[in-house]
């Protein structure tokens, strides 16, 4: 069992420790984040150390060591957890080993950062949930879209009342790649080890983003569809398994506030490679954003004089708050977002502040998830 704290868990803070589990193409961009964040912020965070990182086998464990600059390695999640020069405990693993993993951390007294989604289902996300506040450790989420500065100003104008009551909104995210019946079967296709297909992947950006935006769910109706229902069980095996995650889904919701919202997820959008569209309209105006042109956020004021009304087309770039580099009308980038959203998460930590997206953010989510799934079936 957990120890309970009385007052929030802390460390030295001449130096702040990183212990790093997995190091796939997300483990990749966040090891190099850790080591952007000093030249984006310096001298605002203790220095931070990459202690160790930990994957399952020693050979990729020690390359892994070297090519993401961390001090040691090993192939035992229980002898990361347990070290003491690592604080903070970030996950980049398959769906499936985010809960056990967590828990681990939690449990030896570690803040932790996970890419979403927080586990695999509410149920799992409440248990890490309950073990965070028992412990009295941080859970912070990776949710890189709230850290894009158009929707940060998205987010800051609709809370500001720039756009009034809000009537409607859609979001939608776009990915192509499983349209070939023969991509061969992966964990992100088996149910148990995803929790879902493209409604946990990309919904759960999408859901975390109108709740960012917009506010709490009040009820959901959802549709999903599988288009290719069985593919080769590897890539080197004739034998054929069957698909029970969804390609896409759509989303029909209401919000708390009286919003009515659409949501729709894809990884069947040829052509659209990587692509989110966010549209909200209200009483006083609207805003319109695409990942396509990510560096612009497009403002209509219906308050202006009817004779010059138009959209407006505001540029944001990388305006982050305190950044040295790069400079403010630089273009965004993926890892910029990253690194942000770790970074704020980080200050957190040290300055024991509140953070979001944290894991009553990611059980949220998962709840709607959830609720999508017993009615879209």
């Amino acid at each position: 069992m957990p120890t309970r704290h009385s007052s929030p868990v802390t460390f030295p803070m001449d130096s702040l420790g990183i212990g790093l589990i997995g190091f796939g193409m997300i483990g990749k961009v966040h090891a190099l984040a850790y080591r952007e964040i000093p030249h984006f912020y310096p001298r605002t965070l203790p220095p931070i150390q990459l202690a160790a990182i930990c994957t399952t086998r020693a050979e990729s464990a020690e390359r892994a060591a070297h090519e993401g600059g961390f001090d040691n390695w090993t192939t035992n999640l229980d002898e990361l957890v347990s070290r003491a020069d690592v604080q903070v405990v970030d996950v980049c693993l398959p769906n499936y080993a985010h809960r056990p993993t967590i828990l681990a951390a939690i449990h030896a007294g570690k803040h932790v950062l996970v890419d979403k989604p927080l586990a695999l289902n509410a149920a799992e996300a409440q248990e890490i949930v309950d073990a965070a506040r028992e412990a009295n450790v941080r859970v912070g989420m990776v949710c890189n879209y709230r850290f894009v500065p158009a929707l940060m100003l998205a987010h800051q104008m609709i809370a500001e009342g720039a756009l009034g009551q809000i009537y409607h909104y859609h979001i939608d995210y776009l990915h192509t790649g499983y349209q070939n019946p023969q991509r061969p079967m992966s964990w992100r296709l088996r149910h148990a080890q995803s929790g879902g297909g493209a409604l946990v992947d990309l919904g759960s950006h999408v859901i975390d983003m109108a709740r960012f935006l917009i506010g709490e769910f009040e009820t959901v109706n959802a549709t999903t569809r599988t288009y290719i229902t069985e593919r080769p069980a590897d890539a080197k095996s004739e034998k054929r398994e069957g698909v029970d995650v969804d390609d896409a889904a759509w989303l029909n919701a209401k919000m708390q506030n009286g919003a009515q919202g659409t949501l729709f997820v894809t990884r069947f959008a040829t052509g659209a490679v990587d692509d989110m569209n966010v549209q909200v309209y209200g009483e006083r105006g609207a805003l319109k954003f695409s990942l396509q042109d990510g560096n612009v956020l497009q403002f209509f004021d219906a308050t202006a004089n009817a004779a010059t009304q138009g959209w407006t087309r505001i540029p944001t770039g990388t305006q982050f708050q305190g950044a040295v580099v790069p400079p403010p009308r630089s273009i965004l980038g993926w890892n910029r977002t990253h690194a942000e959203n770790i970074y704020q998460f980080l200050r957190a930590v040290v300055e024991n502040k509140p953070f979001a997206p944290d894991a009553n953010d990611g059980l949220r989510v998962h709840q709607v998830i959830d609720n999508a799934y017993a009615l879209g079936k």
